[in-house]
This record gives C-alpha cells, sequence and structure tokens, in this order.
C-alpha cells in the first residue's frame, strides 16, 4: 500500500513508531522501498530494516534506568561529558547496528536528513542561531512543517545510509542527523558542520521521491487542529501522516525515564491497531489541505 514512509524525529518519543510499525506491517504487507527519516526517526528507520527494533526498546530502556541525571554539573571543571546524550546514543547505535550492518545494506533504502547552515554566517553564530530555530520549532510554533529556518538559508541534505562503507560511517551520520549542542559536541559529515536534519524540518518530506504512489509519514508529537491521521494528495502521490493519539509521556532528550520509553511503545501499538481497524472498514481518513 505505502511505497515510501517518512519518520519524523523525536528522541524517546520515536518508539511511538516502533510500537505503531509492528502492529500494522504485516497485516498491510509494508514493505517499502524508500524510507526517509531524520535524528531518531532514522535510527528507528534503520533498525526496523535489520529487525532490531523491539530490542531497541529494551535496550535503551535498561541504558536509561542506570543513567540517573541528564546533566551531570560536577563534570564541568573534568574531563567526563556534562551531558550524557552523545555517548549513549553513539554506543547504542554501535551496540545495535554492528553485527547486523550487512543486512543494512541490502535492505531497503534509507534516507537521513541533516540541517547545513548558511555560509553567510559564521559557524559558531550558524549554530547558535539553529539551535534557537530548533527549539523554537519544537516548543513555540509547533507548525508540521516551518519554514523559518529555509528563509534565513539553512538547508536539508539527504544522505543514503547505504553509502556507508561500515558500522563507523552509519554511526557517524546518524549522529550528525542528531547533532544539538550542548547534548551533543558539534559535529562535520563531509567536510560540512551539520545540525540536527529537524532545525529545517523534523518532517523530512523533502526525501520523498516523486511520482505516483502512497506515503505513509509517521510523526512524533500531536500537533493541533489535525485528527490522528489524515491523507491528502500531494501532485500525483497520497500522504497519510499519522501522529500519536496522545502526547508520549517522554521528552526527546529525557534520558533518565524508561517508563516513558516503554509507554510510548505502548501507545504506539494501541494508535496501529485503531488505525488498522479504521483502514479495514474504509473510513477513518480526512482529506484535506495541509495546514503550515
Amino acid at each position: 500500500m505505502f511505497d515510501q514512509v517518512v519518520f519524523a524525529g523525536g528522541g524517546g518519543r520515536c518508539t511511538w513508531q516502533i510500537g505503531f510499525w509492528e502492529v500494522i506491517a504485516d497485516q498491510i504487507k509494508l514493505k517499502p522501498r524508500v524510507l526517509t527519516g531524520v535524528s531518531a526517526g532514522a535510527m528507528i528507520a534503520g533498525l526496523i530494516l535489520i529487525g532490531r527494533a523491539t530490542a531497541s526498546v529494551d535496550y535503551f530502556s535498561s541504558v536509561f534506568n542506570a543513567n540517573p541525571r541528564n546533566v551531570y554539573w560536577r563534570n564541568l571543571l573534568g574531563k567526563a561529558p556534562v551531558f550524557p546524550h552523545y555517548e549513549i546514543y553513539r554506543e547504542g547505535i554501535q551496540e545495535l547496528f554492528s553485527d547486523r550492518f550487512k543486512d543494512l545494506k541490502s535492505a531497503a533504502e534509507l534516507r537521513v536528513a541533516v540541517s547545513r547552515p548558511p555560509n553567510w554566517l559564521p559557524a559558531s553564530v550558524a549554530l547558535a542561531v539553529g539551535g534557537a530555530i530548533y527549539y523554537s520549532n519544537k516548543y513555540l510554533h509547533r507548525k508540521m512543517h516551518p519554514k523559518v529556518a529555509r528563509r534565513l538559508g539553512y538547508k536539508q541534505d539527504f544522505f543514503c545510509a547505504q553509502e556507508c562503507t561500515d558500522i563507523g560511517e552509519f554511526t557517524q551520520l546518524i549522529l550528525s542527523s542528531s547533532c544539538t549542542p550542548p547534548f551533543t559536541p558539534r559535529l562535520s559529515l563531509a567536510g560540512k558542520k551539520v545540525l540536527d536534519g529537524g532545525v529545517v524540518d523534523n518532517v523530512p518530506v523533502e526525501g520523498i521521491d516523486p511520482g505516483e504512489g502512497r506515503v505513509l509519514i509517521l510523526l512524533t508529537r500531536r500537533y493541533r487542529g489535525f485528527p490522528d491521521w489524515f491523507t491528502q494528495s500531494q501532485g500525483r502521490q497520497l500522504w497519510t501522516y499519522v501522529q500519536p493519539s496522545q502526547s508520549p509521556p517522554i521528552s526527546v532528550w529525557d534520558f533518565t525515564n524508561p517508563e516513558g520509553l516503554i509507554n510510548a511503545y505502548e501507545i504506539g501499538r494501541r494508535d496501529g491497531r485503531i488505525f488498522m481497524q479504521n483502514m479495514l472498514a474504509e473510513r477513518g481518513f480526512y482529506t484535506g489541505s495541509q495546514k503550515k
């Protein structure tokens, strides 16, 4: 039914996508040829492709349970990181993908979104402005496809995960798509500074192939004014957006909340069952123009 799937970013909230996928994939024989993702959503898409998505919920739940704080102020004067997120994230990618990286190479194409700052801004300023845009999109504007970053010259580039030669390159790609100082260090990819792909658009639909087909877009937060799912025409394509029926009980950078991680997953499974019931009844889809 859906030949392409888009995975929004959202940190720990992305386990909602895992639960939703698990319920619907077999029932509708979901085997897309292209998956597009940003930040943690890109990692989730990769985990689905190698069959490690469910295992990742258990893995990160265990890691979060062992991590008591999101900020270690005592490390300000030492060499250890103040924010544990980068190391937890990096180790998780390597642990979950290392022995199945070859499976990813032969799977459906995975496109990972990365934001590039504009050339006219000094690097340090561009990163600061990009961070401000990221957090304003997240907490203030809450638009599904914001335009502020593009107007300032930020761009969203897409990299094919299958072109990574080894797990090291793949890890760097996912971390680059998730680059959000101060939770992560400043990063570069292909010799250029990068920021979280969500700075430009946390729902990376620009990575979709044009042409006739159906696209499933899995969000990770609730957008006011939209139903739980709706379908709209985009040229010769039909895009079906699905959002959590309730806000997942975990914030993006909360790496201390295993219960929230698991609850987001369970909400995804419940939403998947409801989605399937409505699909089978041939109802439950709203078609209309997208709000921006």
